[in-house]
Order: C-alpha cells, then sequence, then structure tokens
C-alpha cells in the first residue's frame, strides 16, 4: 500500500492516543469501544471545540478521528485547525455522504471494524516512516469528486 513495507501495517495499535469527535453520543461511544478492544487509549470529545482543546492540550495525541457534520466547528474546519497547530497530525473524517472535500484520510459510514483500523494503522505508519527519514511521504489518499 503506498509503498509501505507489510510489516508497517501490522503495527500495534496499543501505543496510539486517538481522539474521537462526534456529536452523536452512539457513534462516538461505538467508535471508542471498538478502539479500546484494540487497546487504544481513547479520548472523547463531543465538539470541534472540545476538540481543538485537547488537540492544543494533549501532545500524546496521535490521531484524531471526526465526524464531518457537526454543529459549530465542523470536522472540515477541525481538521484545518488542528493540522494548523500540529501539522502532523493525522485526521481521520467519517461521514455518511459519500465524498469529502480536501480530506486526505475519509472514512464512509457504515463502516467496518477493520477499515477503521486499517486507516489508523495506515495514517501512524505513513507518520512514523516520515519521523524516521524513511521513506518519502507517500502519495495522498483521496476521494475524487464523481463527474456531473
Amino acid at each position: 500500500m503506498f509503498g509501505l513495507p507489510p510489516e508497517s501495517l501490522a503495527l500495534s495499535l496499543s501505543q496510539l492516543t486517538v481522539l474521537v469527535v462526534d456529536d452523536d453520543d452512539l457513534v462516538r461511544q461505538v467508535v471508542a469501544e471498538i478502539l479500546a478492544e484494540s487497546d487504544v487509549i481513547v479520548i472523547e470529545a463531543a465538539s470541534g471545540a472540545e476538540a481543538l482543546q485537547c488537540v492544543s492540550e494533549r501532545p500524546d495525541l496521535d490521531v484524531v478521528i471526526s465526524d464531518v457534520n457537526m454543529p459549530g466547528i465542523d470536522g472540515l474546519k477541525l481538521m484545518e485547525k488542528a493540522q494548523f497547530l500540529r501539522p502532523n497530525l493525522p485526521v481521520i473524517l467519517m461521514s455518511g455522504r459519500p465524498y469529502i472535500g480536501n480530506c486526505d484520510l475519509f472514512l464512509a459510514k457504515p463502516f467496518t471494524r477493520g477499515e477503521l483500523i486499517d486507516r489508523i494503522r495506515l495514517s501512524t505508519s505513513e507518520r512514523a516512516l516520515e519521523r524516521q527519514g524513511g521513506l518519502s511521504p507517500p502519495p495522498v489518499l483521496s476521494v475524487e469528486r464523481p463527474a456531473g
């Protein structure tokens, strides 16, 4: 996948701290439970504003997973502001809509546990390799806008 060695995708998630952001309590809790079952340290935020506070106060965050459609600071604005504060922090956006504008990492709802875990592994593997000076950054993952 994008020139990454297979062993890098098998990294344990147990060392990761993931911020899960969704204004829907049930969705946020389900995603948090899936991650907790994989020994991920999970932090939850119910809004974009709460998430930004976590990003600025928690240097231990490895990944942010956020819903797109939220009142106030939505997922796209959260991604923009979080990456301004922490340029190397991966932000995975999730939505029931099939296309998200300028999103490098995207999960279409509903998604499986495997899809969620794979997306986290991909985002953190790329970041780890860049920090180690290993591979050059891989191409950006993006969802193309359908013609029409």
